[in-house]
């Protein structure tokens, strides 16, 4: 009966607005930044572009880099401002509908163009990474203690589906591969995907709501201002809470692995192992069916088990399939291993986003869910970035795959002293 009672719960029209907010922005995340857009950029923007080998890797690195050290800086800034004026669903609409428009204008990116392409990436991805900062921020009040792990992996699980739609909608536009005749066709998937993010990011522009508070707060400056004022608070008392510290540590050193995952799987396949574009976006395809699945069984687990348990179980999983895939050069067991690092990284994603709800302040959700986002863009600076530089210098991107083991390993061993508290701390809004 009670897992009855918790499914019914996620079919409550703001719950389902909010996982269709998954559904809509994974089409960006797969196509741009993932699986289209990179292979795109480093084999037709970059390419002949007398740097050397590997030089589209280390330029890549540096627009991932570069887009998640803006949205680390402006991010909390957003957090304390959205909370104190009750606009979470505001900034949702705008940092969509600019992250849109600029994914759009990436159709007009051609052969030599580097420059361009890297200011007009950041952009999109810029307004996208922030974006999902007021995404996350809704789930503390979306869902309970009992079924936050579910409420999570049911937003993730619609993501996965909404990423594997849109690959099948694209699929005919890159069959062609990166042929000069069919570069057309592969520009128009950017397009594709702007339509798709926005149309179905509406029903959460509609029916996403700030949750009132009887708090008052008197604001005798601007909002920038007093978001800033806002944040300098935030980090002096962030210090006092130890856990959510350990927590934010851990968080960003593993997500370094899933940067690399997500900034260089298609590039990997494409340079290490050969494989042509529409093969690896049919990898992605595969890959996509067992995540949705995986995402509610993972959800149902950290219910189970608590969130801290599945990170360490799924980080475990990591670590054994890096070293398969560097030791042994075979396609067969990289097809295998992607779709079970899919699996991982989906679950470890849902597991985070559900500890740290656990750990975060009552009222301040943007602004501590801010930090988080801290952890996962500064990750996907570092990550990246150390992932081109030694593809660059070395010349194997095998042994480049190799240094995420360290953030892997080392976020394993930090996630183990976090103790998960029994109830969620307050917060008093003050001037």
């Amino acid at each position: 009966m009670a897992k009855l009672l918790k499914i019914k719960a996620l079919f409550k029209l703001p719950i389902v607005s909010w996982a269709l907010y998954d559904f809509a922005n994974t089409s960006f995340a797969v196509v741009i930044m993932t699986v289209v857009f990179p292979v795109y950029f480093t084999n037709v923007i970059v390419s002949g572009s007398g740097y050397g080998l590997n030089f589209g890797d280390l330029m890549w690195g540096v627009c991932s880099g570069a887009t998640m050290l803006l949205a680390a800086l402006i991010a909390p800034i957003f957090g304390a401002i959205a909370d104190t004026s009750r606009s979470k669903n505001k900034f949702l609409i705008i940092l969509t509908c600019i992250s849109v428009f600029f994914c759009f204008l990436l159709y007009f990116l051609g052969s030599g163009m580097i420059i361009t392409a890297m200011i007009l990436f950041i952009a999109a991805n810029f307004f996208y990474q922030t974006s999902m900062m007021f995404y996350n921020s809704f789930l503390p009040e979306l869902s309970k203690r009992d079924n936050t792990g579910t409420v999570s992996g049911f937003g993730f699980a619609l993501g996965y589906l909404g990423g594997l739609i849109t690959l099948l909608i694209i699929f005919p536009f890159l069959r062609g591969g990166l042929e000069a005749p069919n570069l057309t066709g592969i520009r128009m998937t950017f397009v594709i995907t702007a339509v798709f993010f926005f149309v179905f990011s509406i029903p959460s522009f509609l029916f996403l709501k700030d949750k009132s508070t009887k708090k008052i707060v008197n604001i005798k400056t601007s909002y920038v201002r007093y978001g800033f004022s806002r944040l300098a608070k935030t980090l002096r008392n962030i210090r006092y809470n130890r856990n959510l510290l350990k927590f934010l540590l851990a968080y960003f050193l593993f997500s370094n692995a899933f940067s690399v995952l997500a900034v260089y799987a298609s590039i990997y396949a494409r340079n290490t192992l050969n494989l042509t574009l529409p093969q690896i976006t049919l990898l992605f395809i595969i890959g996509n069916i067992p995540t949705i699945i995986s995402s509610f069984f993972f959800g149902w687990l950290i219910d189970r088990i608590g969130a801290k348990n599945v990170i360490i179980i799924t980080l475990i999983i990591w670590i054994i399939i890096i070293l398969l895939i560097v030791i042994i050069d075979l396609k067969v067991l990289f097809y295998i291993a992607f779709v079970l690092i899919a699996i991982a990284t989906g679950s470890t994603l849902i597991a985070s986003r559900s500890l740290m709800t656990f750990l975060i302040p009552v009222g301040r959700e943007a602004e501590y869910f801010s930090f988080y986002s801290i952890g996962g863009k500064f990750s996907a600076i570092l990550g990246p970035v150390t992932f081109g530089l030694v593809s660059y210098f070395t010349k194997s991107q095998r042994l480049a795959l190799l240094s995420t083991l360290f953030f892997l390993v080392s976020g394993l061993i930090i996630i183990q002293f976090v103790k998960v508290p029994k109830r969620r701390p307050g917060y008093y809004i003050t001037n």
